[in-house]
């Protein structure tokens, strides 16, 4: 747990520039354009995400652990999935223009910011490297360009909010911040001397599609149902009532990067450990889920007291229902929490269709609620959907664990005892990971 923070340091400062700078700074902006046109930009990154997921192609968790299984494939690894992902994100892309085209073409804002926003998934391809330095511990060398230009793009937008600019003006900033994030990782990891272009491998493209084509589905599924609610409230509701439900799910869906650095963090060790000591590997995975509940429980309680002020606060009064959604839609963390480390503990065990089937039955849940109340109660029947298809997500990846182990690991979670001995635990290694990085920066400022 220890090595965890230490490696884990710099995804942490990133998810929290993005959990604090990012929401004030799109809170600005949803109260400068509106929640009509929120709601246009929600409808293409909504559109956008669900079809770049297949761009993907459950490559993100593979590469990781091939990577760390196989060092001295690194470079043809990287370079071949560079290739698919690329490749991928331009058929993506157009799969998103002709889809905009055909049902928004009476609408210019709805095809520019869609096709604009789309460009992102070309880009995107190259979180490759991410997948690189996650397998090998050394995320700060795309952790730093990544929150540098997140900064610097937050306050540019700020100037933006206050020179009046337009929707599309923040549609464009959003697409540069990501060319010179990657293209600044690109140039970092060709200085270092790897490999790229003339290392593409068809066998290695083959590899990777054999073991990855359960994982894409399973990401296909999983943004589906994050993200069809908005597609539904666009087509169902209005604009607006999309503009309020992603205001709230906004501040929401923010707590989700905190299970998402753990499971980044732990991967490459777990699967160590895997095969080193199957006690230790299980120790850790039920600390991981008592954590993620008890923490996901504590978040659901304080923000739900807390939602109509917080939205008021960052939105004010142009989105009268965003809080009352705020306070039902933050009960998914608890489930969000839990299934990410449940399908992380699957993907370890090689158990890829599991996963699969867990996000089949909680899109089908998901899109029968949402088609069910979103006419009669908008915002608020995708809020009670959002919850509902997450936790049938969670209840089917315990069911169908073949292992046996997952009906003991969650009975455990619930235990406070347990959990308060976990929280002493991880703030003992969080204070030698701060010692450690403080003694770190003391020693490169010496050297200077």
């Amino acid at each position: 747990m220890h090595k965890i923070f230490k490696n884990s340091g710099w995804l942490l400062v990133d998810k929290l520039a993005r959990l604090f700078i990012g929401l004030i700074t799109i809170a600005m902006i949803a109260r400068h354009i509106g929640p009509e046109a929120f709601g246009i930009w929600n409808y293409a990154i909504a559109l956008t995400a669900i079809v770049g997921s297949l761009a993907i192609l459950g490559l993100d968790k593979v590469v990781v652990k091939e990577v760390v299984s196989h060092p001295e494939r690194q470079d043809r690894i990287i370079a071949s999935t560079l290739a698919i992902r690329f490749t991928a994100g331009i058929v993506a892309f157009l799969f998103c223009a002709a889809i905009v085209f055909a049902t928004k073409r009476h609408s210019q804002v709805y095809l520019y910011c869609t096709i604009i926003t789309a460009l992102n998934i070309i880009l995107l391809s190259f979180d490759v490297f991410d997948y690189f330095y996650q397998a090998k511990n050394e995320v700060q060398k795309v952790i730093i360009p990544k929150v540098s230009f997140f900064v610097a793009f937050c306050i540019i937008k700020t100037l933006f909010v206050y020179f009046d600019g337009s929707l599309l003006h923040f549609v464009w900033l959003s697409f540069a911040e990501l060319l010179l994030t990657y293209l600044t990782i690109l140039i970092f990891y060709l200085k270092e001397g790897h490999r790229l272009f003339t290392v593409i491998s068809l066998s290695e493209i083959k590899h990777l599609f054999l073991h990855s084509w359960p994982l894409m589905f399973t990401g296909i599924l999983i943004l589906l149902y994050v993200k069809a609610d908005q597609l539904l409230l666009d087509t169902l509701g209005t604009s607006v009532q999309l503009g309020e439900y992603a205001a709230a799910a906004r501040i929401s869906e923010l707590w989700y990067a905190l299970p998402t650095v753990l499971a980044t963090a732990l991967l490459p060790g777990l699967i160590s450990k895997r095969h080193e000591n199957t006690s230790s590997y299980l120790q850790a995975i039920e600390r991981w889920l008592r954590l993620s509940f008890w923490v996901s429980l504590a978040i659901a309680v304080v923000m739900t007291f807390s939602s109509a002020r917080v939205t008021e606060v960052l939105y004010g009064v142009q989105f009268p229902r965003s809080g009352i959604i705020l306070s039902i839609h933050i009960w998914a963390n608890i489930p969000v929490f839990l299934s990410t480390a449940l399908m992380q503990y699957q993907l370890i065990e090689g158990a890829y269709k599991t996963n699969l089937y867990a996000s089949c039955a909680g899109l089908v849940v998901n899109i029968a609620i949402n088609i069910l109340l979103i006419p009669s109660m908008g915002g608020v029947g995708a809020a009670i959907a959002t919850v509902a298809s997450y936790m049938v997500v969670v209840s089917t990846l315990v069911v169908m664990d073949k292992t046996g182990q997952l009906i003991s690991l969650t009975q455990k979670m619930l235990s406070p005892a347990l959990a308060l001995a976990d929280t002493r635990y991880m703030i003992d290694a969080l204070k030698l990971f701060a010692d450690n990085f403080l003694t770190v920066i003391r020693e490169k400022h010496l050297t200077k």
